[in-house]
């Protein structure tokens, strides 16, 4: 006999369920439901909206406001936690999938850092600094003393690209020269630089853009 069927929840049944956390009376998570089903074509844009650009609902609901920002927080923690606890290299997968839910689809671009052990252990995951649609700036000398802070022997470098493309730009690679450079400086090995889309992930190493060899 065969188990039970787990069934992924269809747009409506979520839109449906986040309607009654949302509001009270029939009437109005009907009309809430029927909103969200007209504004946003899946239940990630939903999270990944902003509040201060997104449709009126988002704007005017402080419940569903603050019930969407629970929800995106969870599912990025729930993704922190399938991490694995050593060599975050030996199951690249599970890295990917951890940086395309955190950035894939954010508006601005976002510089991240991961910070290593010599075992490729995770000592801190961090957000360095926020740009806009097409820039982010990052500075060499503040990557290279955050490492010192915290003993971290590698790095590895992740910014998103919210217009889609996947190859690195001239800028890009200058700034990831200069920024390894420093690295090497005190010995710190840049163990790889990736691009995040929404529908890809682009490595500097694959692409044999860094210099020295992991």
């Amino acid at each position: 006999m065969n188990g039970p069927s787990t069934q992924i929840p269809s747009r409506e049944q979520i839109f449906r369920l986040i309607s009654s956390f949302s509001v009270a009376g029939k009437e109005a998570q009907a009309e809430m439901e029927r909103n969200l089903l007209r504004d946003y074509p899946s239940f990630t844009a939903l999270l990944c909206a902003q509040q201060k650009d997104s449709q009126t609902i988002l704007r005017k609901s402080v419940s569903l406001s603050v019930l969407c920002a629970v929800l995106k927080e969870l599912a990025h923690r729930y993704g922190r936690a399938l991490l694995p606890e050593g060599n975050l290299m030996e199951q690249p997968e599970l890295l990917r999938d951890y940086l395309m839910v955190h950035m894939a689809r954010e508006r601005v671009e976002q510089f991240r850092l991961l910070f290593l052990d010599e075992k490729n252990c995770l000592i801190r995951d961090e957000l360095q600094s926020r740009g806009t649609i097409n820039h982010v700036s990052v500075y060499p000398r503040e990557v290279a003393k955050r490492c010192l802070e915290l003993k971290a022997e590698r790095l590895i470098m992740v910014h998103n690209h919210p217009a889609g493309q996947t190859m690195p730009s001239r800028a890009d690679v200058v700034m990831t020269q200069h920024i390894e450079t420093a690295l090497k400086v005190i010995d710190v090995v840049l163990v790889d630089h990736f691009i995040i889309t929404r529908k890809a992930q682009t490595s500097f190493r694959q692409l044999g853009l860094l210099a020295e060899q992991f």
